[in-house]
């Protein structure tokens, strides 16, 4: 008798999780123990048939699935080689950029005009914007993040609200910068409610993550979808700030620093930036309360940063 190695296993959860398609189709049917040839013939056993040069391009990663039939295609092959349904489906993301599209991605409102390092982030989250990229807004954002007693950011747990506005989105990008110093691999995320993990990346020398949160139906226009998700850092530097940017108006954002003794600040103050060519400016001292929390609220939100700095002593 013999089982699947362990290290088959391990791999195919890793690629799952980050991809590339091709690489976590290869390593799925690689596992399955099935030919392209057997594959294709399960396939074609579910009315489904796709030719063997197509599979092979696939796995190749010279051509990607994207028409309906191509994609249900996906879906059958995950039962046969048993993956979680839509686990391969997800690293697709949204249909490749044509016709009109390609003209507008540089119009685009890139996510690393407003966080450093700039650069890192729009390489970062280049590959999971789409063209659905606009159909959502922030109806609201809820952010709390936890700072050790080290003076290090270790976990921002967000819940937002999101309204389309065009299109039919079924999934959001959220992104998160590390202080200078934190090693890269120390970023990790989670969904919590109402979405799930799609596509990860990290930077591969900046402390800089982006994923993709999959809605579990498609949004009309008008309907709003409620989510939970948080970022966690497991090494990181000494925090001075921690600062949100928006791209697109916001209508209530709530933001709340928790410290941990015996590291406390000495003062706090609001940080604020309109736009992505203007200066960050500091505001007005806010309070530290008994309970090691500073907070923050803004209504009618316009597309900048806002966030809370402190100083140590």
């Amino acid at each position: 008798m013999t089982g699947r190695p362990p290290d088959a296993d391990h791999e195919v959860d890793v690629l799952l999780r980050t991809g590339p398609f091709h690489e976590a189709l290869r390593a799925a049917v690689g596992r399955s123990g099935l030919t392209l040839e057997r594959l294709r013939d399960r396939l074609d056993r579910r009315g489904i048939h796709v030719s063997l040069s197509t599979l092979s391009y696939w796995r190749l990663g010279r051509s990607r699935p994207e028409r309906p039939d191509s994609l249900r295609a996906v879906q059958a092959i995950e039962a046969i080689v048993g993956v979680p349904r839509h686990s391969l489906e997800a690293l697709l993301g949204p249909p490749r950029p044509r016709g009109r599209w390609v003209n507008r991605q540089r119009q685009t409102r890139r996510y690393g005009r407003l966080l450093e390092p700039a650069q890192s982030l729009a390489e970062t989250v280049e590959a999971l914007v789409g063209p659905s990229d606009g159909d959502l807004r922030l109806w609201s954002q809820d952010d709390a993040a936890a700072v050790d007693a080290h003076g290090v950011i270790r976990e921002v747990r967000t819940r937002q609200v999101l309204r389309a506005v065009d299109g039919h989105p079924d999934r959001h990008v959220a992104v998160y910068c590390g202080d200078p110093g934190t090693p890269p691999d120390a970023l990790t995320a989670e969904a919590l409610r109402n979405c799930r993990l799609g596509r990860v990346r990290r930077h591969p020398r900046a402390p800089v993550i982006a994923v993709e949160l999959l809605f579990d139906h498609t949004l009309r226009v008008g309907q709003t979808h409620l989510l939970e998700y948080r970022f966690t850092i497991a090494e990181g530097a000494e925090a001075v700030d921690y600062r949100r940017a928006f791209r697109y108006p916001v209508g209530t954002f709530v933001l709340s620093v928790h410290f941990t003794e015996p590291k406390l600040p000495v003062r706090c103050f609001e940080l604020s930036q309109v736009g992505a060519e203007a200066p960050l400016l500091h505001g007005d001292d806010v309070n530290l309360t008994p309970g090691r929390m500073v907070h923050l609220t803004a209504r009618d939100v316009q597309p900048g940063v806002l966030g809370i700095g402190w100083e140590w002593t």
